[in-house]
């Protein structure tokens, strides 16, 4: 059994690394393990949103990420070629009126590098194997993968951002409540030229019914092509991009896969002294672009809940925000991709006279995260390098 209990991190994608980060900078020394030995080369998350900018901007990460993304200021829905709506983000933030295009990868690199220059470790190949709570905390099993040597380790408490498929939810045997969205998901990421604008998320309506999300995929470093820029190209049916009109392939693709969509929230976020954070504690679809985001909203607000002394709050205060997002991402992605016949009235005729509407401004909202406050005590921190980010690029 280890001596000394540090605060233990399980999982070292975005969300754990943030949470890493943001306990690092209130004085703790967070222990992270991850199961993978090398950070996932591929990016599920295309977009860095305005509330998770502000959550980052005291670390220093927001500063980067501007350099390295760019902005996407709206969206853009197509039927027959022509764009019949269009949601633009001007005014959403006074400092960020819009999404930040940057690819997973880049961010949790960049949320790594963070947490290790300021003396972090993080330690890959390290699976856990048991979780219980205890008197005094929690006691957990690890498994080295190299040499297949166990430890066991005692925490104060455990924050799980292992991911969909989270170890510590089955062994609390914590319920994920939720249903599987009808049929399967293909995703592409091909480099192409093509007319769409890069500033644009976009829908296509296809006339066979089925649907497409095309949206470029910004600073990923691994990817460097003169041809065209590197798109996503996500649809309900087989081999989206042979249904993309208007685009031409400017080389092979980089990474194409195939998923099945699922809707679900944890039914507690925290178990004695575990807690669930991301993937761990809830999953949605694409479509919202809240799923890494959301995860680090949960991590931001863990950190201060434990800075403040609140963290027996934490369950209360991030199950009904995480909650009311996948209903609202789960009924977004019924409208956009449902074979249901009220949603495809819907989608023809309802939608184009809602995005004209004051709703429009709840939908741009949930978007960008800013559908609710931040729970009342947990302030942003103040950052000496504020003003220099407000760079005429971005407004």
């Amino acid at each position: 059994m280890s001596a000394v209990q540090r605060p233990l991190i399980v999982g070292a994608g975005p969300v754990g690394l943030a949470a890493a980060l943001f306990l690092q900078r209130e004085g703790h020394r967070p222990r992270i393990v991850e199961t993978r030995t090398e950070p996932a080369p591929q990016s599920k998350a295309l977009a860095v949103n305005p509330r998770v900018l502000d959550l980052l901007e005291s670390t220093g990460v927001t500063a980067r990420m501007l350099e390295l993304g760019s902005p996407v200021r709206g969206m853009q829905f197509h039927r027959n070629g022509k764009i019949v709506i269009q949601i633009k983000l001007a005014g959403i933030h006074p400092k960020y009126p819009f999404m930040l295009g940057l690819s997973q990868a880049t961010t949790e690199r960049l949320l790594a590098q963070a947490f290790l220059a300021a003396g972090g470790e993080i330690e890959r190949g390290v699976e856990m194997t048991r979780c219980q709570n205890n008197a005094g905390g929690v006691a957990v099993d690890l498994k080295h993968i190299a040499n297949d040597s166990p430890e066991s380790v005692a925490s104060p408490w455990l924050l799980a951002a292992d991911g969909a498929r989270s170890i510590a939810r089955k062994q609390l045997g914590v319920d994920f409540n939720g249903a599987t969205f009808p049929g399967e998901w293909y995703l592409v990421d091909a480099p192409l030229k093509t007319d769409l604008s890069p500033e644009y998320a976009h829908i296509v309506f296809c006339r066979d019914g089925s649907f497409l999300f095309i949206m470029p995929v910004f600073g990923d470093e691994q990817f460097e092509s003169s041809d065209g820029l590197l798109w996503r190209i996500l649809g309900s049916r087989p081999n989206p991009l042979a249904q993309l009109d208007g685009a031409e392939p400017a080389g092979a693709p980089v990474w194409e896969s195939s998923f099945h969509v699922a809707h679900r929230i944890n039914a507690e976020l925290s178990v004695g002294n575990v807690y669930f954070a991301g993937d761990a504690a809830h999953i949605h679809s694409p479509m919202g672009a809240r799923g890494m985001n959301l995860g680090v909203e949960d991590a931001w607000v863990f950190a201060n809940l434990v800075r403040t002394g609140r963290l027996s709050e934490y369950d209360a205060l991030r199950r009904p925000v995480d909650q009311r997002v996948v209903h609202e991402v789960e009924f977004f992605s019924k409208l956009i991709a449902s074979d249901a016949a009220p949603f495809r009235f819907a989608r023809r005729y309802v939608l184009p006279i809602v995005a004209r509407t004051p709703l429009q401004a709840r939908i741009k909202r949930t978007v960008t995260g800013l559908d609710h406050p931040l729970p009342a005590g947990l302030d942003l921190p103040e950052s000496p390098s504020l003003p220099a980010l407000a760079t005429p690029h971005f407004v």
